[in-house]
């Protein structure tokens, strides 16, 4: 054996004699990077940190409308419903009036004169007002009576003669009106004359010819 491999023999055994000595913790291994791994950028972690929104979640730009599904309640107008003491006195109230008014068109008598040679109380408004003015003297004339009730606690009664016996007055009108003496509403109650007026037509020339309160010439 030459001389240059023995040499070469004793370099390689203290190579691994000197290999053995060493510790196992004094090499430290690599760290391997796993290829499948990706490097997080800063950008890639402020882009992961963000929430997402689904597209059914984004705010609209326009306001949407909401619908009701309640329909509105019509407006109920108030009624004014007229009991029945309220509907009886506007009635009285306007019969009082129309009375009123058709006085106006006859003149006034004193009933002071009528009571003392007739009756102004008795059973039947009609055979009152008769008694009271009937008796007027006519040439070939007619008389009309009528009867009327305004009011349940009122009687008009009205006596038309024509063919006065007079040389100024052809007709002459009396209007009676009475009211019973009680508030009882049988029958059989007692009437009383409150009122009575007169109206008269004139004769051709002397007057004039239509119902008037005035007297003729």
């Amino acid at each position: 054996m030459s001389s240059h491999f023995k040499i070469l023999l004793v370099v390689l055994a203290g190579m691994a004699m000197t290999l053995s000595a060493c510790s196992p913790s004094d090499v430290t291994p690599k760290a391997s990077v796993n290829q499948s791994e990706t490097v997080a950028t800063p950008e890639a972690s402020a882009t992961s940190q963000e929430p997402r929104t689904s597209p059914s979640s984004s705010p609209s730009p326009f306001p949407q409308k909401t619908t009701s599904s309640v329909s509105p309640s019509p407006i109920r107008q108030p009624t004014h419903n007229l009991s029945p003491e309220s509907s009886k006195s506007k009635s009285s109230v306007q019969s009082s009036a129309k009375v009123q008014s058709d006085r106006e068109n006859y003149k006034a008598m004193e009933l002071t004169k009528i009571a003392k040679d007739k009756a102004v109380i008795g059973n039947d408004p009609k055979a009152i007002a008769v008694a009271a003015f009937g008796d007027v003297d006519s040439e070939g004339g007619s008389r009309d009576i009528q009867v009327e009730y305004p009011q349940p606690d009122r009687a008009v009664v009205i006596v038309t003669q024509t063919g006065v016996a007079d040389d100024s007055v052809r007709a002459i009108r009396y209007r009676a009106e009475l009211v019973p003496t009680t508030k009882s509403s049988q029958t059989g109650k007692q009437w009383k004359m409150v009122w009575a007026g007169s109206q008269f037509t004139c004769q051709p020339g002397r007057g004039h010819q239509d119902w008037s309160m005035k007297l003729c010439s």
